[in-house]
């Protein structure tokens, strides 16, 4: 093989290894935009619960903040809980809300980072809870949520938010502490 020849090999090698290369995230939807009609993302404030709709009590909602914060302070994760009627695309809502709000992000997953939990409930829809999960928590899985949202439904169904939120917060907060342990990345 001439030298020129190899050389055309060698930069269609490189050119082709590169495909995809650049600023790519690796694959991952990096969205961070308000679903089109859907209301504009609500910041944190003093609380890691906030309820836009009304339906809560002050006292469900420092409650909750508390597990919320014992989460944070324990490097378990990050979870939020959005009250928010008016959302017509809840899936992205949730997830990207919660990539708006860098909950969890304290850099990539494998470094205990993406460790944030959305949890939107919708007090005008039929199906009126939605999650979110970010990466850095592989070990509590759809399943685990699907149990959690079956524990809290009935309270959602009557219209008791302050059960239903709290159920929520406690047994995700329950769930994540036997996954991960006293703190993230702890074996069970």
């Amino acid at each position: 093989m001439s030298v020129r020849t190899s050389a055309k090999f060698v930069i269609a090698f490189l050119l082709a290894a590169c495909v995809g290369c650049g600023t790519s995230n690796g694959g991952t939807d990096s969205n961070v935009s308000v679903p089109a009609g859907d209301p504009p993302f609500a910041p944190l404030t003093t609380s890691w619960v906030i309820d836009n709709a009304g339906v809560l009590e002050k006292e469900t909602i420092g409650r909750c903040d508390a597990i919320c914060q014992q989460l944070q302070d324990s490097g378990i994760a990050e979870m939020v809980v959005l009250i928010q009627p008016g959302v017509e695309h809840p899936n992205d809502y949730a997830t990207h809300y919660g990539r708006w709000l860098k909950l969890g992000e304290k850099g990539l997953s494998t470094q205990g980072g993406n460790n944030g939990v959305v949890w939107l409930i919708r007090p005008d829809a039929d199906e009126k809870m939605t999650y979110s999960i970010g990466r850095g928590l592989p070990k509590l899985t759809s399943s685990h949520m699907v149990d959690i949202m079956n524990s809290a439904k009935e309270y959602f169904n009557f219209n008791n938010y302050d059960t239903g939120v709290l159920v929520l917060v406690q047994e995700t907060d329950q769930k994540l502490r036997k996954l991960y342990g006293g703190k993230k990345g702890g074996n069970t």
